[in-house]
Protein backbone atom coordinates (compact mmCIF):
# COMPACT_ATOMS: atom_id res chain seq x y z
CA UNK A 1 0.00 0.00 0.00
CA UNK A 2 1.02 3.62 0.15
CA UNK A 3 4.38 4.70 1.36
CA UNK A 4 3.53 8.04 2.05
CA UNK A 5 0.60 9.29 2.88
CA UNK A 6 -0.21 12.67 -2.38
CA UNK A 7 -3.16 14.03 -5.55
CA UNK A 8 -6.08 12.58 -7.17
CA UNK A 9 -8.25 14.34 -9.54
CA UNK A 10 -11.49 15.19 -7.98
CA UNK A 11 -15.01 14.85 -9.19
CA UNK A 12 -17.41 17.74 -9.22
CA UNK A 13 -16.00 19.02 -5.97
CA UNK A 14 -12.97 20.41 -7.71
CA UNK A 15 -10.47 19.67 -10.41
CA UNK A 16 -7.84 18.24 -8.22
CA UNK A 17 -6.55 16.48 -5.16
CA UNK A 18 -3.60 16.69 -2.86
CA UNK A 19 -0.27 16.56 -4.66
CA UNK A 20 0.71 18.80 -7.49
CA UNK A 21 -1.44 20.54 -10.01
CA UNK A 22 -4.22 18.05 -9.62
CA UNK A 23 -4.86 20.09 -6.51
CA UNK A 24 -7.77 20.66 -4.20
CA UNK A 25 -9.25 24.00 -5.14
CA UNK A 26 -11.16 26.39 -2.95
CA UNK A 27 -14.87 25.68 -2.76
CA UNK A 28 -16.89 27.26 -5.58
CA UNK A 29 -17.92 30.84 -4.98
CA UNK A 30 -21.23 31.14 -3.25
CA UNK A 31 -23.94 33.24 -4.88
CA UNK A 32 -24.03 36.90 -3.87
CA UNK A 33 -27.34 38.34 -2.81
CA UNK A 34 -28.53 40.94 -5.29
CA UNK A 35 -28.85 44.59 -4.34
CA UNK A 36 -26.60 47.27 -2.88
CA UNK A 37 -27.26 46.19 0.70
CA UNK A 38 -25.53 42.81 0.31
CA UNK A 39 -21.94 43.46 1.48
CA UNK A 40 -20.79 39.84 1.62
CA UNK A 41 -21.49 36.58 -0.19
CA UNK A 42 -24.16 34.41 1.33
CA UNK A 43 -24.81 30.78 0.78
CA UNK A 44 -28.26 29.49 0.12
CA UNK A 45 -29.60 26.53 2.04
CA UNK A 46 -29.13 24.27 -0.96
CA UNK A 47 -25.47 25.28 -1.31
CA UNK A 48 -24.74 24.37 2.30
CA UNK A 49 -26.72 21.17 1.99
CA UNK A 50 -24.59 20.14 -0.99
CA UNK A 51 -21.38 21.00 0.87
CA UNK A 52 -22.53 19.11 3.97
CA UNK A 53 -23.52 16.08 1.91
CA UNK A 54 -20.15 16.13 0.14
CA UNK A 55 -18.28 16.37 3.45
CA UNK A 56 -20.22 13.51 5.05
CA UNK A 57 -19.92 11.32 1.96
CA UNK A 58 -16.18 11.98 1.69
CA UNK A 59 -15.72 11.31 5.40
CA UNK A 60 -17.58 8.01 5.13
CA UNK A 61 -15.46 6.87 2.18
CA UNK A 62 -12.24 7.91 3.92
CA UNK A 63 -13.29 5.99 7.04
CA UNK A 64 -13.96 2.85 5.02
CA UNK A 65 -10.50 3.17 3.46
CA UNK A 66 -8.96 3.68 6.87
CA UNK A 67 -9.97 0.24 8.11
CA UNK A 68 -7.88 -1.95 5.77
CA UNK A 69 -5.22 0.71 5.14
CA UNK A 70 -4.60 1.48 8.80
CA UNK A 71 -4.51 -2.19 9.75
CA UNK A 72 -2.26 -3.10 6.83
CA UNK A 73 0.24 -0.31 7.46
CA UNK A 74 0.57 -1.32 11.11
CA UNK A 75 0.77 -5.04 10.29
CA UNK A 76 3.45 -4.79 7.58
CA UNK A 77 5.64 -2.82 10.00
CA UNK A 78 5.22 -5.41 12.76
CA UNK A 79 2.76 -3.51 14.98
CA UNK A 80 -0.60 -4.49 16.42
CA UNK A 81 -3.15 -3.74 13.62
CA UNK A 82 -5.38 -2.03 16.20
CA UNK A 83 -2.78 0.74 16.55
CA UNK A 84 -3.33 1.53 12.86
CA UNK A 85 -7.08 1.73 13.35
CA UNK A 86 -6.69 3.97 16.40
CA UNK A 87 -4.52 6.35 14.39
CA UNK A 88 -7.50 7.10 12.13
CA UNK A 89 -9.92 7.94 14.94
CA UNK A 90 -9.34 10.74 17.45
CA UNK A 91 -5.99 11.86 15.93
CA UNK A 92 -7.73 12.33 12.57
CA UNK A 93 -10.50 14.37 14.17
CA UNK A 94 -8.11 16.69 16.01
CA UNK A 95 -5.72 16.99 13.06
CA UNK A 96 -8.53 18.17 10.79
CA UNK A 97 -9.99 20.53 13.40
CA UNK A 98 -6.72 22.35 14.09
CA UNK A 99 -4.96 22.26 10.69
CA UNK A 100 -4.96 25.44 8.62
CA UNK A 101 -4.81 23.32 5.45
CA UNK A 102 -8.48 22.40 5.63
CA UNK A 103 -8.35 19.39 3.28
CA UNK A 104 -5.43 17.65 5.00
CA UNK A 105 -6.35 14.30 6.57
CA UNK A 106 -4.05 13.38 9.46
CA UNK A 107 -3.54 9.67 10.03
CA UNK A 108 -1.05 6.80 9.76
CA UNK A 109 0.83 6.28 6.49
CA UNK A 110 3.00 3.37 5.44
CA UNK A 111 6.09 5.62 5.47
CA UNK A 112 5.41 6.61 9.07
CA UNK A 113 4.79 2.98 10.02
CA UNK A 114 8.01 1.76 8.40
CA UNK A 115 10.07 4.61 9.86
CA UNK A 116 8.56 3.79 13.26
CA UNK A 117 9.67 0.18 12.84
CA UNK A 118 13.20 1.39 12.11
CA UNK A 119 13.08 3.50 15.28
CA UNK A 120 12.25 0.42 17.37
CA UNK A 121 14.96 -1.61 15.68
CA UNK A 122 17.56 1.06 16.43
CA UNK A 123 16.37 1.30 20.04
CA UNK A 124 16.22 -2.51 20.46
CA UNK A 125 12.71 -2.30 21.89
CA UNK A 126 9.67 -4.52 21.35
CA UNK A 127 7.02 -2.81 19.13
CA UNK A 128 4.36 -5.19 20.50
CA UNK A 129 4.47 -3.49 23.92
CA UNK A 130 1.72 -0.81 24.00
CA UNK A 131 3.73 1.43 26.32
CA UNK A 132 6.63 1.54 23.86
CA UNK A 133 4.31 2.56 21.01
CA UNK A 134 2.75 5.24 23.22
CA UNK A 135 6.22 6.53 24.09
CA UNK A 136 7.19 6.82 20.42
CA UNK A 137 3.97 8.63 19.50
CA UNK A 138 4.44 11.06 22.40
CA UNK A 139 8.02 11.78 21.33
CA UNK A 140 6.87 12.40 17.75
CA UNK A 141 4.41 14.99 19.08
CA UNK A 142 7.18 16.72 21.02
CA UNK A 143 9.55 16.59 18.03
CA UNK A 144 6.94 18.17 15.75
CA UNK A 145 6.32 20.95 18.26
CA UNK A 146 10.07 21.50 18.48
CA UNK A 147 10.41 21.64 14.69
CA UNK A 148 7.68 24.29 14.57
CA UNK A 149 9.46 26.39 17.21
CA UNK A 150 12.82 26.00 15.45
CA UNK A 151 11.26 26.99 12.11
CA UNK A 152 12.08 23.83 10.19
CA UNK A 153 10.15 25.39 7.32
CA UNK A 154 13.36 27.27 6.49
CA UNK A 155 14.96 23.94 5.58
CA UNK A 156 11.98 22.69 3.60
CA UNK A 157 11.85 25.97 1.68
CA UNK A 158 15.38 25.20 0.45
CA UNK A 159 14.17 22.00 -1.23
CA UNK A 160 13.86 22.92 -4.91
CA UNK A 161 10.55 22.50 -6.78
CA UNK A 162 12.21 19.77 -8.86
CA UNK A 163 13.25 17.83 -5.77
CA UNK A 164 9.78 18.18 -4.26
CA UNK A 165 8.22 17.00 -7.54
CA UNK A 166 10.48 13.93 -7.54
CA UNK A 167 9.70 13.29 -3.89
CA UNK A 168 5.93 13.51 -4.46
CA UNK A 169 6.00 11.28 -7.54
CA UNK A 170 8.15 8.79 -5.63
CA UNK A 171 5.55 8.67 -2.87
CA UNK A 172 2.84 7.99 -5.46
CA UNK A 173 4.98 5.20 -6.89
CA UNK A 174 5.25 3.72 -3.41
CA UNK A 175 1.46 3.87 -3.02
CA UNK A 176 1.02 1.94 -6.27
CA UNK A 177 3.76 -0.58 -5.48
CA UNK A 178 2.32 -1.20 -2.04
CA UNK A 179 -1.16 -1.93 -3.43
CA UNK A 180 -0.15 -4.38 -6.17
CA UNK A 181 -0.20 -7.46 -3.95
CA UNK A 182 -3.69 -6.71 -2.68
CA UNK A 183 -4.91 -6.03 -6.23
CA UNK A 184 -3.47 -9.13 -7.91
CA UNK A 185 -2.24 -11.56 -5.25
CA UNK A 186 1.34 -11.40 -6.58
CA UNK A 187 4.09 -10.21 -4.27
CA UNK A 188 7.29 -8.82 -5.73
CA UNK A 189 10.28 -8.83 -3.39
CA UNK A 190 12.49 -6.13 -4.93
CA UNK A 191 13.47 -3.38 -2.52
CA UNK A 192 13.18 -0.63 -5.12
CA UNK A 193 9.54 0.22 -5.78
CA UNK A 194 10.07 0.90 -9.48
CA UNK A 195 11.67 -2.52 -9.90
CA UNK A 196 8.82 -4.01 -7.89
CA UNK A 197 6.30 -2.59 -10.37
CA UNK A 198 8.36 -3.88 -13.32
CA UNK A 199 8.55 -7.35 -11.75
CA UNK A 200 4.81 -7.30 -11.07
CA UNK A 201 4.04 -6.45 -14.69
CA UNK A 202 6.48 -9.08 -15.99
CA UNK A 203 4.84 -11.82 -13.92
CA UNK A 204 1.23 -11.29 -14.93
CA UNK A 205 0.89 -15.05 -15.30
CA UNK A 206 1.48 -15.38 -11.54
CA UNK A 207 -1.41 -13.14 -10.59
CA UNK A 208 -4.30 -14.82 -8.76
CA UNK A 209 -7.14 -14.73 -11.34
CA UNK A 210 -10.05 -14.17 -8.97
CA UNK A 211 -8.22 -11.41 -7.06
CA UNK A 212 -7.16 -9.67 -10.25
CA UNK A 213 -10.72 -9.97 -11.61
CA UNK A 214 -12.18 -8.31 -8.52
CA UNK A 215 -9.62 -5.50 -8.78
CA UNK A 216 -10.36 -5.05 -12.49
CA UNK A 217 -14.10 -4.94 -11.78
CA UNK A 218 -13.48 -2.28 -9.14
CA UNK A 219 -11.51 -0.15 -11.59
CA UNK A 220 -14.20 -0.58 -14.25
CA UNK A 221 -17.01 0.45 -11.89
CA UNK A 222 -14.98 3.44 -10.75
CA UNK A 223 -14.39 4.57 -14.34
CA UNK A 224 -18.08 4.32 -15.20
CA UNK A 225 -19.16 6.11 -12.03
CA UNK A 226 -16.48 8.78 -12.37
CA UNK A 227 -17.64 9.54 -15.91
CA UNK A 228 -21.17 10.33 -14.77
CA UNK A 229 -22.14 13.88 -13.87
CA UNK A 230 -24.13 12.93 -10.82
CA UNK A 231 -22.01 9.97 -9.72
CA UNK A 232 -18.52 11.39 -10.25
CA UNK A 233 -18.06 12.61 -6.68
CA UNK A 234 -19.30 9.26 -5.34
CA UNK A 235 -17.26 7.08 -7.70
CA UNK A 236 -15.02 5.69 -4.96
CA UNK A 237 -17.97 4.85 -2.67
CA UNK A 238 -19.96 3.33 -5.55
CA UNK A 239 -17.04 1.11 -6.58
CA UNK A 240 -16.32 0.11 -2.99
CA UNK A 241 -19.91 -0.81 -2.10
CA UNK A 242 -20.91 -2.33 -5.44
CA UNK A 243 -17.95 -4.65 -5.86
CA UNK A 244 -17.84 -5.59 -2.16
CA UNK A 245 -21.51 -6.58 -2.36
CA UNK A 246 -20.85 -8.52 -5.57
CA UNK A 247 -18.02 -10.45 -3.96
CA UNK A 248 -20.25 -11.37 -1.02
CA UNK A 249 -23.22 -12.39 -3.21
CA UNK A 250 -21.07 -14.50 -5.54
CA UNK A 251 -19.19 -16.08 -2.64
CA UNK A 252 -15.79 -15.30 -4.16
CA UNK A 253 -12.83 -16.38 -2.06
CA UNK A 254 -10.60 -13.32 -1.84
CA UNK A 255 -8.66 -11.81 1.08
CA UNK A 256 -10.79 -9.60 3.32
CA UNK A 257 -9.89 -6.76 5.66
CA UNK A 258 -10.47 -9.06 8.63
CA UNK A 259 -7.49 -11.18 7.52
CA UNK A 260 -5.16 -8.38 8.62
CA UNK A 261 -6.09 -8.87 12.25
CA UNK A 262 -9.01 -8.95 14.65
CA UNK A 263 -11.13 -5.80 14.56
CA UNK A 264 -12.00 -4.84 18.16
CA UNK A 265 -15.61 -4.99 19.27
CA UNK A 266 -15.30 -1.57 20.92
CA UNK A 267 -13.08 1.47 21.06
CA UNK A 268 -9.36 0.88 21.82
CA UNK A 269 -8.31 1.05 25.45
CA UNK A 270 -6.23 3.94 26.73
CA UNK A 271 -2.47 3.47 26.85
CA UNK A 272 0.30 4.94 28.98
CA UNK A 273 3.81 5.68 27.64
CA UNK A 274 6.71 3.60 28.91
CA UNK A 275 8.71 6.45 30.39
CA UNK A 276 11.90 4.40 30.53
CA UNK A 277 11.87 4.00 26.74
CA UNK A 278 11.80 7.73 25.91
CA UNK A 279 15.54 8.30 25.78
CA UNK A 280 16.19 5.31 23.51
CA UNK A 281 13.39 6.21 21.11
CA UNK A 282 14.16 9.95 20.85
CA UNK A 283 16.45 9.82 17.75
CA UNK A 284 14.03 7.59 15.86
CA UNK A 285 11.09 9.79 16.84
CA UNK A 286 12.78 12.80 15.22
CA UNK A 287 13.13 10.81 11.99
CA UNK A 288 9.46 9.78 12.13
CA UNK A 289 8.40 13.40 12.69
CA UNK A 290 10.56 14.60 9.81
CA UNK A 291 9.09 12.02 7.41
CA UNK A 292 5.55 12.86 8.50
CA UNK A 293 6.06 16.60 8.01
CA UNK A 294 7.75 16.08 4.63
CA UNK A 295 4.75 14.07 3.45
CA UNK A 296 2.34 16.72 4.71
CA UNK A 297 4.34 19.40 2.89
CA UNK A 298 3.39 17.70 -0.39
CA UNK A 299 -0.28 18.57 0.17
CA UNK A 300 -1.13 21.80 -1.72
CA UNK A 301 -1.45 24.70 0.67
CA UNK A 302 0.70 22.93 3.27
CA UNK A 303 4.03 23.65 1.59
CA UNK A 304 6.09 26.27 3.43
CA UNK A 305 5.87 29.58 1.63
CA UNK A 306 2.85 28.59 -0.45
CA UNK A 307 0.00 31.02 -0.65
CA UNK A 308 -2.88 29.84 1.43
CA UNK A 309 -5.98 28.59 -0.27
CA UNK A 310 -9.22 30.39 0.47
CA UNK A 311 -11.14 27.96 2.60
CA UNK A 312 -14.00 28.43 5.06
CA UNK A 313 -12.64 29.33 8.47
CA UNK A 314 -9.18 30.31 7.23
CA UNK A 315 -7.83 33.60 8.50
CA UNK A 316 -7.73 36.18 5.70
CA UNK A 317 -4.25 37.14 4.66
CA UNK A 318 -2.59 34.33 6.55
CA UNK A 319 0.74 33.53 4.95
CA UNK A 320 2.15 30.20 3.90
CA UNK A 321 4.70 30.17 6.72
CA UNK A 322 2.05 30.65 9.39
CA UNK A 323 -0.09 28.01 7.66
CA UNK A 324 2.79 25.51 7.78
CA UNK A 325 3.40 26.19 11.46
CA UNK A 326 -0.27 25.72 12.27
CA UNK A 327 -0.34 22.45 10.32
CA UNK A 328 2.69 21.17 12.22
CA UNK A 329 1.14 22.06 15.56
CA UNK A 330 -2.12 20.37 14.48
CA UNK A 331 -0.20 17.17 13.73
CA UNK A 332 1.62 17.51 17.05
CA UNK A 333 -1.72 17.75 18.89
CA UNK A 334 -3.00 14.70 17.02
CA UNK A 335 0.06 12.70 18.09
CA UNK A 336 -0.10 13.97 21.66
CA UNK A 337 -3.64 12.63 22.03
CA UNK A 338 -2.86 9.51 19.99
CA UNK A 339 -0.08 8.59 22.43
CA UNK A 340 -2.73 7.89 25.06
CA UNK A 341 -5.20 6.25 22.64
CA UNK A 342 -3.11 3.24 21.59
CA UNK A 343 -2.24 4.84 18.22
CA UNK A 344 0.88 4.81 16.09
CA UNK A 345 2.34 8.20 15.06
CA UNK A 346 0.36 10.15 12.48
CA UNK A 347 0.91 12.91 9.95
CA UNK A 348 -0.68 14.56 6.95
CA UNK A 349 -1.51 11.68 4.60
CA UNK A 350 -1.18 12.26 0.87
CA UNK A 351 -3.16 9.19 -0.16
CA UNK A 352 -5.94 9.54 2.43
CA UNK A 353 -6.29 13.23 1.59
CA UNK A 354 -6.42 12.18 -2.05
CA UNK A 355 -9.21 9.71 -1.32
CA UNK A 356 -11.19 12.40 0.51
CA UNK A 357 -10.78 14.95 -2.28
CA UNK A 358 -11.63 12.40 -4.97
CA UNK A 359 -14.79 11.61 -3.00
CA UNK A 360 -15.83 15.29 -3.03
CA UNK A 361 -14.38 16.74 0.18
CA UNK A 362 -14.66 20.54 0.37
CA UNK A 363 -12.99 21.27 3.70
CA UNK A 364 -11.86 20.05 7.11
CA UNK A 365 -15.14 18.38 8.07
CA UNK A 366 -14.48 15.39 5.84
CA UNK A 367 -11.47 14.52 8.03
CA UNK A 368 -13.48 15.08 11.20
CA UNK A 369 -16.32 12.89 9.92
CA UNK A 370 -13.87 10.17 8.85
CA UNK A 371 -12.47 9.85 12.38
CA UNK A 372 -15.89 9.80 14.00
CA UNK A 373 -17.31 7.34 11.46
CA UNK A 374 -14.30 5.05 11.82
CA UNK A 375 -14.77 4.96 15.59
CA UNK A 376 -18.47 4.20 15.12
CA UNK A 377 -17.79 1.51 12.52
CA UNK A 378 -15.19 -0.25 14.63
CA UNK A 379 -17.29 -0.15 17.80
CA UNK A 380 -20.61 -1.21 16.23
CA UNK A 381 -20.04 -2.81 12.81
CA UNK A 382 -16.63 -4.40 13.10
CA UNK A 383 -17.85 -7.65 11.55
CA UNK A 384 -19.24 -5.97 8.44
CA UNK A 385 -16.19 -3.75 8.01
CA UNK A 386 -13.96 -6.82 8.24
CA UNK A 387 -15.61 -8.16 5.07
CA UNK A 388 -14.34 -5.39 2.78
CA UNK A 389 -12.32 -7.22 0.06
CA UNK A 390 -8.67 -6.24 -0.05
CA UNK A 391 -8.56 -6.39 -3.90
CA UNK A 392 -11.13 -3.59 -3.94
CA UNK A 393 -8.98 -1.43 -1.67
CA UNK A 394 -5.87 -2.31 -3.68
CA UNK A 395 -7.47 -1.29 -6.98
CA UNK A 396 -8.72 2.02 -5.59
CA UNK A 397 -5.30 2.80 -4.10
CA UNK A 398 -3.68 2.19 -7.48
CA UNK A 399 -6.18 4.61 -8.99
CA UNK A 400 -5.29 7.17 -6.34
CA UNK A 401 -1.57 6.71 -7.00
CA UNK A 402 -2.00 7.11 -10.76
CA UNK A 403 -4.07 10.25 -10.24
CA UNK A 404 -1.38 11.65 -7.95
CA UNK A 405 1.24 11.19 -10.65
CA UNK A 406 -1.06 12.68 -13.28
CA UNK A 407 -1.69 15.67 -11.05
CA UNK A 408 2.04 16.22 -10.67
CA UNK A 409 2.75 16.19 -14.41
CA UNK A 410 2.73 20.02 -14.86
CA UNK A 411 5.37 20.37 -12.13
CA UNK A 412 7.41 17.58 -13.73
CA UNK A 413 7.19 19.22 -17.15
CA UNK A 414 8.10 22.62 -15.72
CA UNK A 415 11.17 21.10 -14.07
CA UNK A 416 12.08 19.36 -17.30
CA UNK A 417 11.89 22.65 -19.24
CA UNK A 418 13.99 24.46 -16.63
CA UNK A 419 17.12 22.60 -17.71
CA UNK A 420 19.28 19.50 -17.12
CA UNK A 421 20.40 20.38 -13.56
CA UNK A 422 16.84 20.67 -12.23
CA UNK A 423 15.78 17.57 -14.16
CA UNK A 424 18.68 15.60 -12.69
CA UNK A 425 17.73 16.71 -9.16
CA UNK A 426 14.13 15.61 -9.77
CA UNK A 427 15.10 12.19 -11.13
CA UNK A 428 17.68 11.52 -8.43
CA UNK A 429 15.21 12.47 -5.70
CA UNK A 430 12.60 10.23 -7.33
CA UNK A 431 15.00 7.29 -7.37
CA UNK A 432 16.03 7.95 -3.77
CA UNK A 433 12.38 8.04 -2.69
CA UNK A 434 11.68 4.67 -4.29
CA UNK A 435 14.75 3.05 -2.73
CA UNK A 436 15.72 4.72 0.56
CA UNK A 437 13.87 5.47 3.79
CA UNK A 438 12.01 8.71 3.25
CA UNK A 439 14.04 10.75 5.72
CA UNK A 440 17.17 9.93 3.71
CA UNK A 441 15.43 10.60 0.40
CA UNK A 442 14.33 14.01 1.66
CA UNK A 443 17.84 14.74 2.92
CA UNK A 444 19.20 13.78 -0.51
CA UNK A 445 16.78 16.16 -2.21
CA UNK A 446 17.78 18.95 0.18
CA UNK A 447 21.51 18.29 -0.36
CA UNK A 448 21.10 18.30 -4.16
CA UNK A 449 19.07 21.50 -3.99
CA UNK A 450 21.71 23.23 -1.85
CA UNK A 451 24.47 22.06 -4.18
CA UNK A 452 22.59 23.44 -7.18
CA UNK A 453 22.01 26.76 -5.42
CA UNK A 454 25.69 26.98 -4.43
CA UNK A 455 26.92 26.29 -7.96
CA UNK A 456 24.47 28.86 -9.32
CA UNK A 457 25.66 31.46 -6.81
CA UNK A 458 29.32 30.82 -7.67
CA UNK A 459 28.62 31.15 -11.38
CA UNK A 460 26.68 34.36 -10.82
CA UNK A 461 29.51 35.78 -8.72
CA UNK A 462 32.08 34.84 -11.33
CA UNK A 463 29.97 36.46 -14.05
CA UNK A 464 29.72 39.73 -12.08
CA UNK A 465 33.50 39.87 -11.60
CA UNK A 466 34.14 39.65 -15.33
Amino acid sequence: MEQASATPAAGPAGPAGPVGPDRPQAPPALPVQAGPTAPAPRAGARDWERVALAEVSAGLITALFSVPEGMAYAAIAGFDPVTGLSAGMLPAVLGSLFARTALMVTTLTSAIALTSRAAFQQAHLDPAVPGNVAALTLLVALAMAGFAVLRLDVLLRLVSPGAMAGFSVGIAVQIIAGALEDATGYRAHQGNRLLRIVSWAAHAGSWTPVIAAVAAATAAVWVLAHAGRRTGALAVLIALVTVSAGVAVCGLRVPLAGALGAIPAGLPVLSRPAWGALARLAPGACAVALVALAQAAGIPGATPGAAPAVTPGAAPGAGGRRRWGDDVLAQAVANLVGAFCHALPVGGSLSRTGVAVAAGARGRWAGVVSGLVLAALVSTLGGAVARIPLPVIGALLIIVGVKLIYGRLPAVLATWRSGPPDTAIMLLTLLATTQLPLQYALAAGLALSLLHRSVGALRAGAARRR
